[in-house]
């Protein structure tokens, strides 16, 4: 998952010019799987914890990706690898700024901004960084992460804020995204690599060990009416 993360990341920083990206990275496994419910059961997905929980198990996660990140212009870094430190921002929401230090110059920093939520702090707090660090006027752009957002979309702000929200969201490019839920008794995974589009894969309900299979791909992220009709598909075709 951190190497797939990571590697959409960097090409689409590279090849498709995208500082600013949202990513969405799986937790059920990282947190359930020395448990009882170690294979992920219904509710390990449907219910990961609260934000400061859930902050425990992606800081690490985080960190992890900004290590295996490669910006295609870098300089040799003589062998030495990125420092990545971090700054709590708000614990109660479990929202975090980590940074990582390129050993090649400033130029190559990356910043990765965790659970912020639809609070208009987190807003301000995006065009700050986007000022003063991703899209600073008169100085190359670096790349910028937002992980796991509370929110799908501006809407997610409410009435009075969605116009704001929608100014700062549409710059973000959602390059990489790892979605698990059940749907109809099956666990179902909504993948989005960039540059490709969405991709729904099923998990053999009888033999957990065989590959997920692939029951559907769209363009744009699909709905549950979508995703559920290839799941209804697929039941339909293995029981035939």
């Amino acid at each position: 998952c951190v190497t797939q993360a990571a590697r959409s990341v960097s090409r689409a920083f590279n090849e498709g010019g995208h500082n600013r990206q949202v990513l969405r990275l799986p937790l059920s496994e990282a947190i359930y799987k020395d448990k009882e419910e170690g294979f992920v059961a219904d509710r390990a997905i449907g219910w990961q914890g609260g934000p400061e929980e859930t902050y425990r198990y992606l800081s690490p996660i985080v960190e992890s990706l900004l290590r295996k990140i490669r910006l295609e212009d870098a300089l040799g870094d003589g062998g030495l690898s990125v420092k990545v430190s971090e700054q709590i921002l708000l614990d109660f929401d479990g929202s975090a700024l980590q940074t990582s230090e390129h050993p090649a110059g400033a130029l190559f920093d990356v910043q990765a901004l965790l659970q912020p939520n639809a609070d208009s702090y987190y807003l301000k707090t995006m065009r700050t960084i986007e000022e003063q660090f991703s899209n600073t006027p008169g100085k190359p752009r670096r790349l910028f992460l937002v992980v796991n957002p509370a929110w799908r979309d501006a809407s997610s702000f409410g009435l009075f804020e969605s116009g704001k929200a929608r100014s700062v969201l549409d710059k973000y490019e959602t390059t990489y995204a790892c979605d698990q839920f059940v749907v109809r008794g099956l666990k179902v995974i909504l993948l989005k690599c960039w540059p490709d589009g969405w991709d729904v894969f099923v998990e053999d309900e009888s033999d957990v060990t065989m590959p997920a299979r692939l029951v559907g791909s769209f363009e744009a992220r699909p709905t549950y009416d979508e995703i559920d009709a290839r799941v209804v598909e697929h039941l339909m075709n293995i029981r035939a």
